[in-house]
């Protein structure tokens, strides 16, 4: 998945591991609108895990540091 802003993204692991919006969506099974708003401001501890679990990988969730 690209950014348009990549400076501005929270979690930029988790645009390199999924491929769009709706691939992260089907995986915690949730809208694509309700992705875009947890991209911004944050994804449950469940959806952390089902998320890392999906890709295998534990580090999807380290924050950009600004």
């Amino acid at each position: 998945m690209k950014t348009t802003k990549p400076a501005a993204v929270r979690f930029p692991r988790i645009y390199q591991a999924f491929g769009s919006v709706q691939e992260i969506a089907d995986t915690i099974n949730r809208s694509p609108s309700y992705v875009k708003k947890a991209l911004k401001e944050g994804f449950t501890e469940r959806e952390k895990t089902m998320l890392a679990q999906a890709k295998n990988r534990t580090d999807l969730f380290e924050e950009r540091i600004a």
